[in-house]
């Protein structure tokens, strides 16, 4: 909750977040988001903007799931959810969709301390956008429209 709940985003500015959907054939089907496109409204919902015409949109919308991965340094989690369309369309970015997700479960993964000492996660997945700083005005209204 607190990770996802919008603040401190200078910290995980270049981090992401693994989304994955249940495709038409029921296989996996991962994609990347943001810390600027996920966000906590309470305990049991994230929301979360994704391109509206993009297969994990479409994957949401037919199955209704979705697995949030948030893995970064000494830790991993995998939020299960059910996801509900908001908006086929966002005012901060019109070519995205935001989704409501009710947790399901959260799951915490780690190394077994007793036949793996001192193993753990050393980072998380991050990502490099030269025009992130133009764009972070923007990002920080979808971020704040997921928020309402």
């Amino acid at each position: 909750m607190q990770r996802l709940g919008g603040s401190n985003l200078d910290a995980v500015a270049t981090k992401v977040i693994q989304l994955v959907t249940v495709d038409a054939a029921g296989r996996p089907h991962p994609s990347m988001l943001s810390y600027f496109e996920v966000a906590a409204t309470g305990p049991r919902h994230v929301r979360c903007a994704c391109r509206a015409a993009s297969a994990t949109s479409a994957n949401m919308r037919r199955s209704g799931h979705a697995t949030f991965a948030i893995i970064d340094e000494r830790f991993a989690y995998y939020v299960k959810a059910s996801a509900t369309e908001l908006a086929a369309s966002m005012r901060a970015a019109a070519w995205n969709a935001s989704f409501d997700c009710h947790v399901e479960e959260v799951l915490a993964d780690a190394a077994d301390a007793a036949h793996e000492p001192d193993v753990y996660v050393a980072s998380g997945v991050t990502y490099h956008d030269p025009r992130a700083a133009a764009g972070r005005e923007q990002a920080r209204a979808v971020l704040a429209e997921l928020l309402e």
